[in-house]
C-alpha cells in the first residue's frame, strides 16, 4: 500500500484512475520531468492555485501509459519544486509563482520507482490570481480547463483580482439617463411599500427625489438614476444597457448542436424591461414550454409543472441580481436554455466573494451587487405587493426545497471564473435510469435516502450535510449520519479538507470505471483498497482513546500526514477529540456509531 496520501486519494488510487482514463484529469497532472524541471510545470501550479487545487505527479510518462520515466532524479526535482513554495525574504524577490503557492511536496513510489507528488492548494481569495512570475500577471495567469492549462482571459484576471473587495458598479450613475427614464407608477408603489414596511427609512423625507437618493435609486446629484435604480425601476433599461436582458431558447435535443429534423429551436424569445418585468415574463415563457403533471392534494388535484415555479423564479432572479454588471461583462446577457432533460440559467461572472459551489446551499447572503440586491428586496413585482427578492440568503435553499418536494435533484451549479450556470433537471432523482445504475453498482438494496445521496454524487453534485439537508428535507445530524454510513461502507470518501464536499469512494470509483468499460455489470470481486480514513477508524478498539502518534503507529503513516485527516474526521463527527487542537493532551475516540 502506498503511504502517500493526497487531496485526490492515495497515490496508488490516483495513478489507477489516470491509467484507467489514459489521460490527465481535471485535478491531476502528470509530467515525466526526466530531463529536469519542466517549464510547463508552472502554468499547472498557477491553474491549480487559482481554482480548486490539484495534484501534480512528476516522474511518470503519460506516453508510456503512466509508467515511471527513465532517468528521473526525484530528489533534485523535489528540491527544485520546493524552492518555489518556500517563504521568501523581501530582498530575494519572487519565486517561480507569484504569490507563493501553497501545498505539500513529497516523494512516493510507483512500480518500484520514485516519483515526486506536488499537492497544490487553492489560494485564498485575497491572494489570487497566482501567475507565472516571468510571464507577468496578464500573460502568466492560468486556469484549468479539462485536463489542460489555459491562459486566463483579461476578464477572468479582473474578476479574480477584484473578488476580495465589494464592487460598487451598481451604485454608479448611468450616463445619459434621467428621472424621466424611471417608471413613475412603480416608484409610487415602491415608496408606499417603504412607508409600510420600513417607515424609519423615509420618516424624515417628503420629497420623492430625496427618498430615491437615500435608497440609491438616484445618484448623489439627485437627478441621475444609478445602474441599480434603472434596472429595478426603469421603464426600459436596455436603452442604456442593451445587453442587460435575458434570451430564452428551447432546443429539441440534449445539446444546441442536435437537430430534430430541420428544427434547431422550438421557441426563442428576447425578454427585456426592468428586472421585475423580466422575471415575470421569463418564468411565464418557461412554464409555457414545460410539461405538467396532475398531482393530488387531499380531496382535490392540480396541474403542476415539471419544475416548480418557485425554483424557476429564484434561479432567474438570482441570475439577474448577482450577474456581473461591470463594463467587462455588459456586452453579454443572461441566457435561459431549455432542453428535454433540463433547464439551464447562465449568467456572466462566476461566484463572487471567494465562495465555493458548496457554500451556496448554506443560506448566507452575500452579493456582488449589494445595492441592487438591497433595492430588489423593496421593489414590488408588477402584479402584486410581494418584493422581487428577499436578500436574506433564502433563494437557493427555497429553490432546493421546492425541487426536493417535487422529487427533483437540487440545483446543480457549474462555475468558472467568468460565468455561472444553474442547472434544473426536469426528471426525478430516482428515475428508471438512476435505478438501473444503482442496481448495477450493487446499491439497489440501500435505504432510499442513501440511494439519493449516492445518485447526487454520481451526477456530479458537490455534496455535504447542508446539500442533503435541503435536498432530502432532514436535519443536519441525519444528513451527516447518511454521509458517514456511505463513507464507512466505502461508497464515499470523507472531504479532502474541512468544509469541502464528500467525494466518490473507492468502491464507487472502481465500479463506475467498470460500468463504463464493460457491456455487462459483474458482481464486485476485486479487493477494495483501504483508505487512510478507513485505517484510522479501524485502528480503534472499542471506546479506547488514542493520541496522534499511537494512531500513526497503528496505521503505518506519519503524524504530519495524519493531522489534516484527523481534523476532517473530527469535523464530520467520525471522531471525537478530547481536548482543544493545540493541547498536548488531545486524544481521539470513535464518534457516535452511524
Amino acid at each position: 500500500m502506498n503511504a502517500v496520501e493526497t487531496s485526490q486519494g492515495t497515490l496508488d488510487e490516483v495513478v489507477a484512475r489516470l491509467r484507467s482514463a489514459a489521460t490527465d484529469l481535471t485535478h491531476v497532472e502528470v509530467k515525466a520531468a526526466a530531463g529536469g524541471l519542466p517549464k510547463d510545470l508552472w502554468p499547472t501550479v498557477s491553474a491549480f492555485s487559482n481554482g480548486g487545487g490539484g495534484v501534480i505527479i512528476l516522474g511518470l510518462d503519460e506516453a508510456s501509459g503512466f509508467a515511471p520515466a527513465p532517468g528521473f532524479d526525484a530528489r533534485a526535482i523535489r528540491d527544485a519544486v520546493a524552492d518555489a513554495f518556500r517563504p521568501r525574504r523581501a530582498s530575494e524577490g519572487d519565486g517561480a509563482i507569484t504569490p507563493r503557492p501553497l501545498g505539500t511536496i513529497d516523494i512516493g513510489e510507483i512500480d518500484g520507482a520514485p516519483v515526486v507528488v506536488v499537492d497544490v492548494e487553492e489560494l485564498p481569495v485575497s491572494q489570487k490570481p497566482a501567475f507565472v512570475t516571468v510571464q507577468g500577471k496578464e500573460g502568466g495567469t492560468y486556469e484549468r480547463v479539462g485536463d489542460g492549462d489555459r491562459r486566463m482571459s483579461s476578464y477572468g484576471i479582473f474578476l479574480l483580482s477584484s473578488d476580495a473587495t465589494q464592487p460598487m458598479i451598481d451604485a454608479a450613475p448611468v450616463k445619459g439617463a434621467t428621472t424621466a427614464d424611471l417608471d413613475a407608477e412603480q416608484i409610487e408603489r415602491f415608496i408606499a411599500r417603504l412607508r409600510r414596511r420600513r417607515p424609519r427609512s423615509v420618516a424624515d423625507l417628503s420629497a420623492t427625489a430625496d427618498i430615491l437618493r437615500r435608497h440609491n435609486v438616484l445618484a448623489g446629484d439627485g437627478e441621475t438614476p444609478t445602474l441599480a435604480g434603472l434596472l429595478a425601476l426603469g421603464r426600459y433599461p436596455q436603452q442604456f444597457l442593451p445587453q442587460a436582458m435575458v434570451t430564452f431558447a428551447v432546443y429539441p435535443g440534449r445539446t444546441k448542436e442536435m437537430l430534430v429534423g430541420d428544427t434547431r429551436m422550438l421557441d426563442r424569445r428576447v425578454v427585456e424591461g426592468p428586472i421585475p418585468a423580466m422575471v415575470e415574463d421569463l418564468v411565464r415563457a418557461v412554464l409555457q414550454n414545460l410539461r405538467t403533471r396532475r398531482v393530488s392534494h387531499g380531496v382535490g388535484a392540480a396541474d403542476e409543472p415539471e419544475i416548480p415555479e418557485t425554483a424557476l423564479r429564484e434561479a432567474v432572479t438570482n441570475a439577474l441580481t448577482h450577474r456581473d454588471y461591470s463594463p467587462w461583462a455588459l456586452g453579454d446577457q443572461v441566457r435561459v436554455e431549455m432542453y428535454p432533460d433540463r433547464v439551464e440559467v447562465w449568467s456572466p461572472g462566476g461566484i463572487w466573494g471567494g465562495r465555493r459551489v458548496i457554500d451556496l446551499y448554506d443560506g448566507s447572503s452575500r452579493s456582488r451587487n449589494g445595492v441592487l440586491a438591497a433595492l430588489l428586496s423593496d421593489v414590488p413585482l408588477l402584479d402584486r405587493d410581494e418584493a422581487v427578492s428577499e436578500n436574506a440568503g433564502s433563494g437557493i435553499p427555497a429553490m432546493t426545497g421546492a425541487l426536493g418536494r417535487a422529487g427533483l435533484p437540487a440545483p446543480k451549479f457549474l462555475t468558472s471564473v467568468t460565468s455561472l450556470t444553474v442547472v434544473l433537471e426536469r426528471h426525478g432523482l430516482l428515475n428508471p435510469e438512476t435505478e438501473k445504475w444503482l442496481k448495477a453498482v450493487g446499491a439497489a438494496t440501500l435505504d432510499a435516502d442513501l440511494q439519493r445521496a449516492l445518485v447526487l454524487v454520481h451526477r456530479g453534485y458537490e455534496v455535504d450535510d447542508q446539500v442533503l439537508r435541503a435536498q432530502l428535507a432532514m436535519d443536519s445530524n441525519d444528513a451527516r449520519t447518511i454521509l458517514r454510513v456511505l463513507a464507512d461502507r466505502g461508497w464515499l470518501r470523507f472531504p479532502r479538507r474541512v468544509g469541502e464536499p464528500y467525494r466518490p469512494g473507492p468502491r464507487l470509483d472502481r465500479l463506475d470505471r467498470e460500468l463504463a468499460q464493460l457491456p455487462l455489470f459483474p458482481k464486485e470481486t476485486a479487493v477494495r483498497r483501504i483508505s487512510l480514513d478507513e485505517r484510522v477508524l479501524a485502528s480503534f478498539d472499542g471506546d479506547e482513546e488514542l493520541g496522534v502518534h499511537e494512531i500513526a503507529e497503528r496505521t503505518g503513516t506519519s503524524a504530519n500526514t495524519l493531522r489534516p485527516r484527523l481534523r476532517v474526521l473530527v469535523e464530520e463527527g467520525a471522531l471525537i477529540a478530547t481536548a482543544p487542537a493545540q493541547s498536548r493532551n488531545r486524544r481521539y475516540r470513535i464518534g457516535d456509531r452511524a
